[in-house]
């Protein structure tokens, strides 16, 4: 009787957690709308293609619809932590062709309380990107920040961040307008956190 009951409340703490509602993203012509979706933790986003050969990658290759298809077609992914997930279609990725599903906790969960707990350097949107392009931190107590940009060779092109910052969430754009095309890489120290991601500047 105990194990049916232990059973039973954990299916119904997954379900208050992750609702699973279905979010709809459109693919067609050379766009994805909406090309920015924020959705909470345990919802599902559905990309329905009814226009084109088009695919979807994520950046970081955690999900795909596999390779390019012609209409009509439909993939399905589930969210299960809190985050950014930029992603791109990869033959109109140069077209422009992306987008990003931002994953928000739960209402009943205090979303600062969640990322205020440690360092983190979020992989920059778009990416590829001309000329400019974001970039996304957390710090979690007050601390001293260095945000840089290397080239290939390591030689420091741009300081974004060189000073003292409060805990919280920040974003800084980074305009490579005067840089060359290629491939360059942001690193994030403070005291013994150090995360370096590389970003491509498309010309």
């Amino acid at each position: 009787m105990q194990k049916k009951l232990t059973t039973f409340l954990v299916l119904v703490v997954s379900t208050i957690l992750f609702s699973q509602t279905t979010h709809i993203v459109t693919v067609q012509n050379f766009s994805f709308t909406p090309q920015t979706l924020i959705v909470s933790v345990g919802d599902t986003v559905r990309w329905e293609n009814i226009s084109g050969t088009h695919n979807v990658l994520a950046n970081d290759g955690s999900f795909t619809s596999g390779n390019p298809a012609p209409a009509f077609w439909a993939y399905s992914h589930a969210f299960t932590t809190a985050g950014n997930n930029p992603y791109y279609c990869e033959p109109h990725q140069s077209m422009g062709m992306t987008g990003i599903i931002i994953v928000q906790n739960p209402s009943a969960v205090n979303d600062d309380e969640v990322v205020a707990n440690h360092f983190e350097l979020d992989q920059n949107y778009p990416n590829p990107f001309n000329p400019s392009t974001r970039i996304n931190y957390s710090v979690p107590t007050s601390s001293f920040i260095n945000l840089k940009v290397y080239d290939i060779l390591g030689n420091e092109v741009a300081v974004l961040v060189n000073e003292e910052k409060p805990a919280g969430n920040y974003e800084i754009n980074f305009d490579a307008s005067r840089l060359t095309g290629g491939v360059y890489f942001y690193q994030l120290t403070s005291n013994s956190f150090v995360d370096t991601k590389k970003l491509i500047l498309l010309k």
